[in-house]
Formats: structure tokens, sequence, C-alpha cells
């Protein structure tokens, strides 16, 4: 990866021809936008604001240029321009201009924030719309294909559908942001990055702002809507917040980096493990757990 970096950092026209090149293969492998997305962050970060909207220009014609050619329809190219391109330029943004890891995951958090709120004026009532898109897209495939599956569990997950995705683009634009200014910490600045992670502590207006909206979608469930969607998009930012602090734990406590990769393989097997890190961190941003370590 860092060899990318390298690369990306040798001029403006390198920079250029790697974002178009990983660009225009996302269209095929979509993941590929990540580096896309990283490429954009690190000459954001370390060149300027100029040359990383000139990249972030260039990135998105080349993918909805591309897209077009390819399937006559410019709607996949802007969902991967919104997934690895305009937010992760937004919060490098932010970055370069306050050096705060947890101000440009706040951004991450506004953003998907602002979409959830967006969906809901625009669609009174979103669960019903991905049931309706269920039926027209996936239903007729399933029927087809003698897929048997459970009607009540499809409509639980319709009405899920809106958060997990604000979820998903608070971790996904996050990670995004992370590796491109891991890759500036380890070409021009080593150490720099696990410092700036390890210190990371959302401020106190955003704990107050979740815990309403824990609250509310705790009593309300499912059926609360808005305030149940924005309550995951508070739970994936924190969650990155309980995260730097297992980090720094296992560094202070000198422990074995096993307890780390057992976190991660957790998270991926028990979703459910998210709650548990951003309750962590929800309270870090009281009680501030690290500087009592460093203390020690």
């Amino acid at each position: 990866m860092l060899s990318i970096a390298n690369y990306v950092m040798k001029g403006p026209m390198q920079a250029l021809i790697a974002a178009v090149l990983f660009s225009a293969l996302s269209v095929w492998i979509a993941p590929v936008g990540l580096i896309v997305g990283a490429i954009i962050t690190l000459v954001t970060l370390r060149v300027g604001v100029g040359e990383g909207v000139k990249v972030l220009v260039w990135s998105v014609l080349a993918n909805v240029g591309l897209t077009v050619v390819m399937t006559g329809s410019y709607v996949p190219a802007i969902i991967s321009v919104a997934e690895y391109m305009v937010p992760v330029w937004l919060m490098a943004l932010v970055l370069r201009n306050t050096n705060s890891l947890a101000l440009s995951l706040q951004m991450a958090m506004v953003l998907a924030g602002v979409g959830v709120i967006a969906l809901h004026i625009l669609v009174p009532s979103p669960s019903e719309w991905w049931m309706t898109l269920f039926d027209q897209q996936v239903k007729p495939l399933l029927e087809s294909s003698s897929v048997e599956y459970q009607p009540e569990a499809i409509q639980t997950l319709a009405n899920m559908v809106t958060m997990l995705l604000a979820m998903f683009a608070v971790v996904l634009w996050f990670s995004i942001l992370v590796v491109g200014r891991w890759w500036q910490g380890s070409l021009y600045h080593p150490g720099q990055f696990q410092s700036d992670f390890y210190q990371m502590s959302l401020p106190k207006s955003t704990a107050y702002v979740a815990i309403v909206l824990a609250l509310a979608g705790l009593i309300t469930g499912a059926d609360s809507g808005i305030v149940y969607d924005l309550s995951g998009v508070m739970v994936a930012g924190l969650m990155f917040q309980g995260l730097a602090i297992a980090h720094q734990a296992v560094t202070v406590k000198q422990l074995h980096t096993a307890w780390l990769v057992t976190l991660y393989v957790l998270l991926f097997l028990f979703p459910q493990a998210m709650l548990i890190l951003a309750t962590i961190g929800l309270l870090d941003i009281w009680a501030n757990f690290r500087s009592r370590w460093e203390q020690e």
C-alpha cells in the first residue's frame, strides 16, 4: 500500500494518473474505490486543497465517464462518488485545517446524519420504500430461483436498512480517511498517526446528542424512524473512539496484539460489539480513561 502512496507523492501528474486508473478500475472492482479515496486524502493533506480538488475532479470524471459508456447509466457512478470521493475529500479538508481526527470523524457523522434526514424528508416512510424496492427488484429473482425466505424477517430488515447504510457510510468514510492519514504519517512523520489516533476524542456536544438519540431510540425502537436511524450514526462514530481506547490500552499496558485481533474478529462476527465499543467511547468523553493510564 505504501508503494502506491510513494508513487502518488512523486508529483502532480503521478497523482492524477494513479487516481484516474484506480477510479476506472473501481467500476469493475468496487473496493478499489477505497484506494481512490485514500489518494484524494493524501494529496489534500500533504500537497494542498487545490491539488486535492484536481485529483477529486479527475477521479469523478473517470468513474462517471466509464460507467456511462459501459452501462448507459450514471447512477452507479453517483453512488461511487458518494461512497469513496466527495465525503472523504470534505473530511480531509477538515483534517487539514484542524489537524483533528475527531473533528473529521464528526464531519462523517454530520454528513451521514444529513443523508438520513434528507431521505426521511424525500421519502415519508423509508421502510416501506425499501420493501417496495425488495418486491420489485429482489422478490421476483428469489421466486424464480425457488429460494425460500421469511417475509417477517425481510420487514424487520427493511426497518433497519437506512440505519445500517448510515452506519456503513460513517465506517467506510472514516476508514478511508485513516488510510490516507496513515500514508502521510508513514512517509513523512513516522509514529505521528498512532499518537493522533490514540488521543482521538469526540467533543462533548456529540456525546450529548448521542445520549438523547440513543435513549429515544431504545424507548421507541425501530418504529421511531429518523431517531432510530440517527442513533446508528452516533454508534458508528463513537465506536471509533472505543477502538482508539482499545489500541492505546494495548500499547500502554504492553498487552499482546492478539487482544486487538480478537476484538476485530468479534466486531466482524458480532456487530453488536459496536455498541459496547461505542458505550466505552461515550464514557471516555467524560472519564478520560487514556489520560489516567498515562499517569500510572
